[in-house]
């Protein structure tokens, strides 16, 4: 079995979970904590001073300290914790507390195993994060809208720039993976290389993601423009190459594209661009990439942003696509639903060429509707699609914003989120630290903003959007963990067969009636994972149907024993039957219930049940 499956499942089956049930544990200690002090607000201090004055207070420290590397740890963990029980802790709450530090003592005398593995897998050759290799060829594909920007992007070539001190300037091209950045910088490179009358000499370099100075200047003097003599191959000194070409580019006025640029260190841009100080004046080099940092830190004089295609150029390229050398005129149905897909790819090329050859397959109204039907990410992909492409920018994300990306997963597209009320949602959610200040918690949003992840919403101040793409890719990342569904849906989804499954948030779904049997799917224990749960703005939602299963330790609406927290909002024809429940029964564990009926004039009713 290769190495890295190993590594990756203990790392994201196992102990990802296990730290999850140990911040839960905690969060149960802390809950138990608010409780007693609201129950009586002396009793906590008094017997938290005993403790930690009794002798016995530095040897239960001392000891559970130890309980992590120990052998023995059975019954050192229940001795570590029985002071505990002097506070306000019943036995289920310690057993939990034993139990997750056994699991921690289990993958303690694992670890050494795990390590060599990793050892193993890290001592394997570094390989370049890539899902293609781009060229300067034109494709077979016709060339749909871009107007304005191919205008702007040649008229950027031929200006001259008299206030520059260098030779030569540097225009970014930005924008998310898929959305066209190739195509546009290739069409208007071929213009230019075709016309020599402008430039003497024009360079295509893919770059990708490692940045190898040494490469690009030999790809640089070995094209074929510069006629140069192929033992510039066998050169080993980056000096010696750098030299050759800038005795080549001497005089000459050049056009260089670097081509999906992830750099982020001045110094090796720098390093590359050390000849092209010898070129002509009014040279040009092209940077295209995902990110505003590379584009700044690149040295750009112009950034160009490119978006999505205008809805008849992206038709036009989506029926190219979709229906090849048919006529969408003769598939009048087809075409009405193309057009409502069209509507949910947000203009991105590389998105339709992956949902377009997947309707190709079949001219046929069910295939189409199947395919409308699915979420981006359910469509088979292939190495470069559309998923693949934004896969490589989620990849270049720090762990500590991929969690906080992931998030936007749980809240519908196009939702406007305040900088605030972002920050404070990754605060609780622990992807934050309640004690970082509010220069490093605007740093998570700027460098999303920068990866082009997030958009400013034009004209609102400390508002931003995800793009409708990346929200697909937030929901494909999410491992099942999270999910929402709303207005599309006539039926719920048997959403009790996902075993990880954490967050389920239902919204908008007007037509949907009653909550049957199928919500729990056919696995032996429905929802095991499920912590929160909410319903919002079903209309004609009457309740649980007969038919759903009831447990016996849970009479509520066979909600199942691992929800924390569930909130019924807006759902009118429900709300009686919902209190009804909830004033009968007495044996759920729910921290948190919310029935909230709704609004009538200014009043709004509102329960709320805090477990005991």
């Amino acid at each position: 079995m290769d190495t890295s499956a190993i590594g990756g499942w203990v790392a994201s089956a196992f102990i990802s979970k296990l730290v999850e049930k140990a911040e839960d544990v905690v969060d149960l200690f802390d809950y138990r904590v608010l409780q007693a002090q609201a129950e009586d607000k002396g009793r906590v201090n008094s017997v938290a001073s005993a403790l930690a004055g009794s002798p016995s207070s530095s040897r239960t420290t001392n000891t559970t300290a130890s309980t992590i590397t120990s052998s023995s740890s059975g019954s050192t963990a229940k001795q570590s914790v029985r002071a505990l029980k002097r506070f306000f802790f019943c036995d289920e709450d310690i057993d939990e507390l034993i139990s997750v530090v056994h699991m921690f003592v289990d993958i303690d005398s694992h670890m050494q195993t795990f390590l060599k593995l990793v050892e193993l897998e890290d001592s394997r050759p570094v390989q370049a994060v890539q899902w293609r290799t781009t060229t300067s060829m034109p494709g077979s594909k016709k060339f749909f809208g871009r107007v304005n920007e191919e205008t702007h992007l040649k008229k950027l070539l031929v200006q001259k720039n008299d206030e520059s001190s260098k030779p030569y300037d540097v225009i970014s091209v930005v924008g998310i993976g898929g959305v066209g950045k190739t195509a546009l910088v290739r069409r208007v490179y071929n213009h230019f290389h075709a016309n020599t009358c402008h430039f003497d000499l024009a360079v295509w370099l893919h770059v990708s993601d490692i940045f190898d100075v040494g490469r690009l200047t030999k790809e640089m003097a070995l094209s074929d423009t510069l006629s140069m003599s192929a033992d510039l191959n066998s050169l080993s000194s980056l000096d010696q190459a750098q030299r050759i070409l800038g005795d080549k580019l001497k005089g000459r006025r050049t056009l260089i594209v670097l081509d999906d640029v992830w750099n982020e260190l001045s110094s090796q841009s720098e390093n590359l661009c050390k000849p092209l100080h010898l070129a002509y004046k009014g040279s040009k080099v092209i940077v295209t990439t995902r990110s505003k940092n590379v584009a700044s830190i690149n040295g750009a004089t112009e950034i160009m942003h490119l978006h999505g295609l205008e809805d008849e150029d992206y038709w036009g390229y989506f029926s190219e696509c979709a229906f090849g050398d048919a006529n969408p005129s003769e598939y009048p149905q087809l075409e009405n639903i193309g057009r409502q897909v069209v509507r949910k790819l947000a203009g991105s090329p590389l998105a339709a060429k992956t949902v377009g050859g997947s309707l190709k397959l079949k001219l046929e109204e069910n295939h189409w509707r199947a395919v409308s039907g699915s979420k981006l990410w359910q469509i088979e992909q292939k190495e470069d699609d559309i998923i693949s492409a934004l896969w490589l920018s989620y990849e270049h994300l720090p762990d500590h914003l991929k969690q906080c990306f992931v998030y936007f997963a749980l809240f519908p597209k196009k939702y406007n989120f305040h900088g605030d009320v972002l920050v404070q949602m990754w605060r609780a959610h622990g992807f934050l630290s309640m004690e970082a200040p509010d220069e490093i918690a605007y740093g998570y949003i700027h460098d999303l903003l920068q990866l082009s992840f997030i958009e400013k919403v034009a004209n609102q101040e400390d508002q931003y959007v995800v793009h409708d793409l990346l929200h697909d890719f937030a929901e494909s990342v999410s491992n099942g963990e999270l999910f929402q569904i709303e207005d599309d849906f006539h039926t719920l989804p048997p959403f009790g067969s996902l075993p990880f499954l954490r967050t389920l948030k239902i919204r908008h779904l007007t037509t949907v009636e009653s909550v049957d049997a199928g919500f729990y799917g056919n696995a032996a224990v429905a929802f095991p994972s499920l912590e929160e749960l909410l319903f919002e703005g079903m209309n004609q939602w009457k309740g649980w149907s007969e038919t759903c299963p009831k447990l016996e330790a849970f009479p509520l609406m066979g909600l199942p024993l691992s929800l924390k927290k569930l909130s019924v909002i807006r759902c009118r024809k429900t709300f009686s039957q919902l209190c009804s429940e909830i004033n009968t029964s007495n044996t759920y564990t729910i921290q948190q219930v919310t029935v909230r009926e709704p609004i009538v004039g200014n009043a709004t009713k509102r329960r709320r049940t805090s477990s005991q």
